[in-house]
């Protein structure tokens, strides 16, 4: 099936798409808007940006403290991994009031793969030789009879088994992510090569999550293109990113901006289409949910192709043009929000989703050595993190709402303008489920700047989780920040509370050269993959 997939991307595909005005339908995604590939002087100047801050505060005390912090946080690792394998090893996640196993993933072990550098890089080496045999006797060609989340099973599966592999050396590791991402690859075996939203790994059909059998959104379609770029690296076989790359052949040539549309402004695209058509559907422009990975990858992807993909840093400096200019506006507390919409209209909501991006937009202003744009994401930041500082219980909700500056604010609440006038924002849906995203972003800024405030910052939280989380099965979500465990938990810890959670948090504590950001990229996951040199070939 690979073999057959992969002559169709390389060939029968390109016939279908024609070349816009633009020239932005070129294989592999090396050359960019402009019709040429990267200059080199532009990617030695890049190679010579360093995203990491030169020095970290040192002395006997603060080496004492991280050592302390850190061990604080594998302990607490090592109390959910202690439960998890105790009473659900091997299934696909814990509920931690329960201690039930719950299939969620297809019952491959999602917990057991998304966890497996976390357990590496915590130097739990027992655990990980566990975890490995466990692995190597994983089937992908059988699965709980539901279809698989495409998206899902290789931001979780196949991200954590390239970086199993990335740090170990073990191949098994290598072999069970190839095996899957065969698998995976059948998916995209679409008339435009987008594709399915699901996938049934056993009838080899696939579908939609709900709505039209042909829906995706733009999460869901963009966040293939890490990680296989990676595997193609590690297998010499472009077959995994050409299918990726194919995916923004196809939106780009396919979409066109226009006002009075669903996609009105260059680089702010809609979170739903038709993998039939390409074409965008509907769907305000957002940096949350179902929207927030496609930007991420642009970025990321380009750094690791040791920034040889010019047209993923087009399409991101594309993008970050109308985001700063429709999406991010100041609230009447005077911070930074990003809220929903485009040039006609901006809905003041958000959700935590959009707690990635400041930590996203760092790295890139780091890698270009931009610090306006750095300035920015700080901004973002601040208000970010207060969502979490200004609770209670110092955790921020899934979705929030906020009042822009200048604003009439009478069709709201009377609740909802205290909490405004309170915190800065209203709290739309209150519940947390130990989301990494917000923890992600202020280490990326411990590590770029070599502020201790920030890694104090994610102390707080930490704290904030094992005060109002800890259980016996793990960690708990909350129904309500406001009032902590009186407000009641959700018996939920995804496998990207392993995944992402504990390793943002531990890695604000270890020594900085432990994942430097100057050798990894990190994908949406939270799994390392190692920059390596690229020539433009696999």
């Amino acid at each position: 099936m690979k073999q057959l997939l992969s002559a169709f991307l390389i060939l029968g595909c390109m016939a279908q798409v024609g070349v816009t005005k633009h020239h932005r339908h070129h294989v592999d995604g090396m050359v960019g808007f402009s019709g040429h590939t990267a200059h080199q002087r532009d990617v030695s100047r890049y190679l010579k940006n360093s995203v990491q801050a030169p020095s970290f505060s040192d002395g006997e005390s603060m080496r004492k403290l991280r050592s302390n912090r850190a061990e604080d946080v594998r302990n607490g690792f090592k109390h959910a991994w202690k439960a998890y394998r105790k009473y659900a090893f091997g299934a696909d996640e814990i509920n931690p009031l329960t201690l039930e196993p719950i299939t969620t993933r297809n019952g491959w072990g999602a917990t057991l793969i998304d966890a497996l550098d976390t357990l590496y890089i915590m130097g739990m080496d027992e655990e990980f030789r566990e975890a490995t045999e466990k692995v190597r006797t994983i089937n992908f060609d059988k699965n709980d009879g539901e279809p698989s989340k495409v998206f899902e099973t290789n931001i979780r599966y196949v991200g954590g088994l390239i970086s199993a592999y990335e740090l170990s050396g073990d191949r098994m590791f290598l072999k069970q992510a190839t095996a899957l991402a065969d698998i995976m690859l059948e998916a995209f075996d679409t008339k435009t090569g987008i594709p399915w939203q699901m996938w049934d790994v056993q009838t080899g059909t696939g579908s939609s999550e709900g709505g039209p059998a042909t829906l995706n959104n733009l999460a869901e379609i963009g966040t293939y293109q890490l990680e296989f770029f990676r595997l193609s690296q590690m297998t010499h076989d472009p077959a995994y990113h050409k299918a990726a790359q194919r995916v923004y052949d196809v939106i780009l040539d396919r979409n066109t901006p226009r006002k009075g549309t669903a996609y009105a402004v260059p680089g702010l695209y809609p979170v739903f289409l038709d993998i039939k058509t390409g074409k965008f559907l509907s769907g305000k422009p957002n940096l949350g949910g179902g929207s927030d990975s496609f930007y991420e990858y642009l970025i990321k992807t380009w750094a690791l192709s040791d920034f040889k993909l010019q047209r993923n840093l087009d399409m991101w400096n594309e993008s970050l043009k109308s985001i700063k200019k429709y999406l991010i506006v100041r609230g009447s507390d005077k911070r930074l929000y990003m809220g929903v919409g485009d040039n006609e209209r901006l809905d003041s909501i958000s959700d935590t989703f959009t707690g990635f991006f400041p930590g996203t937009l760092a790295l890139a202003a780091r890698l270009q050595n931009d610090n306006e744009t750095l300035e920015l994401a700080h901004n973002l930041l601040v208000s970010a993190y207060n969502t979490f500082s200004s609770m209670p219980t110092h955790i921020g909700p899934e979705n929030f709402g906020f009042m822009p500056d200048g604003d009439d604010d009478s069709d709201l609440l009377k609740s909802q303008r205290d909490e405004i006038k309170k915190h800065g924002f209203y709290l739309d849906r209150p519940y947390y489920l130990v989301r990494p995203e917000v923890i992600e972003s202020i280490f990326y800024f411990y590590r770029i700047t070599g502020d201790e405030k920030y890694a104090d910052w994610i102390w707080e939280i930490w704290q904030g989780i094992k005060a109002n989380c800890a259980v016996d099965g793990g960690y708990a979500g909350l129904r309500d920040v406001r009032l902590g465990r009186e407000g009641g938990l959700i018996g939920k810890q995804e496998s990207f509370v392993f995944s992402e959670t504990f390793k943002y948090i531990y890695l604000a504590f270890t020594d900085p050269d432990v994942i430097s950001l100057d050798d990894y990229v990190f994908s949406t996951e939270g799994h390392p993959f190692k920059r390596t040199q690229f020539n433009g070939t696999f």
